[in-house]
């Protein structure tokens, strides 16, 4: 009884927040995959190159704000191929997937009246994979998972309608099916707020 009074209530406080205020977010940012080196048919692979996204957020409330995204992500990561019959070579391999963060945070500042305001939050990311671009043919779709799942935890600082921010993602699960670890990410972004 008592978690469903507190998840009503929750619910309820949302609910007000989200009537206060709503904002539209689109961002643009770069980002790096940090991925420990893993064998992918007979192929090392590891992040550490810079790719980019773009992509919106809709942030429901004031103080207390959810906030769910769609964004778009190109990845890229370094791969170094050596065998008996290939000449080693370095390349890179871009991944392009589709996040739909769901985000929950703060915004302490937001009732002071100023243009200025710091943010804080932290949430689930579900990935879809879309695709890769691998010009040496080392992979193939299915060697990477269809969904990746992972949390996500970030800051920023908002001046009326710009809104920078920076945010570090863990992986629950492994990029690639027969990968070793699991992925994270650490990237930084712009944007304008509506």
């Amino acid at each position: 009884m008592k978690k469903i009074i507190l998840s009503i209530s929750l619910l309820l406080a949302l609910g007000i927040s989200a009537q206060a205020q709503s904002d539209f977010i689109i961002r643009a940012g770069i980002h790096s995959v940090l991925n420990p080196e893993t064998e992918i048919n007979t192929a090392n692979v590891k992040g550490g190159k810079v790719g980019w996204n773009l992509g919106a957020d809709l942030r429901l409330g004031n103080f207390l704000y959810l906030q769910p995204g769609v964004h778009f992500y190109s990845s890229s990561l370094s791969v170094e191929a050596g065998s008996s019959t290939v000449d080693d070579f370095k390349n890179s391999t871009r991944i392009q997937s589709l996040k739909i963060p769901i985000m929950v945070g703060l915004a302490p500042l937001s009732n002071a009246g100023d243009n200025f305001d710091l943010v804080v939050d932290a949430g689930v990311v579900p990935s879809f994979n879309l695709g890769f671009s691998d010009d040496d043919s080392l992979f193939d779709k299915d060697d990477l998972n269809d969904v990746n799942w992972s949390g996500r935890v970030g800051a920023g600082l908002e001046f009326g309608f710009f809104a920078v921010g920076a945010y570090y993602e863990f992986g629950f699960n492994k990029i690639f099916e027969d990968g070793d670890e699991n992925f994270s990410i650490i990237g930084a972004t712009v944007g304008l707020k509506f």
